[in-house]
């Protein structure tokens, strides 16, 4: 049997602290595991329960439109109002 060696990624990188700036600092092994450079941007989410937010790159929100423009049978699944 062959030795394959899987990197698990977490889950949890810690706690950050909302500085009087109201940044945060992103810990670095998770900025390792994303490869996330400076200069990066995301969008930023609220939950509707108000207990946080996410955060997922422009990058592939742009991919999600593109996808929602190019898909013609998402609207016509759609309601009409």
């Amino acid at each position: 049997m062959e030795n394959v060696s899987i990197k698990k990624k977490s889950i949890i990188y810690g706690v950050v602290t909302v500085s009087n700036k109201g940044q945060i600092a992103i810990p670095v092994d998770l900025r390792n595991d994303m490869d996330l450079d400076q200069g990066d941007q995301f969008m930023v989410l609220k939950r509707k329960d108000n207990v946080g937010f996410t955060f997922i790159r422009l990058d592939k929100i742009d991919e999600l439109v593109c996808k929602v423009q190019e898909d013609v049978s998402y609207f016509e699944k759609q309601p009409n109002k």
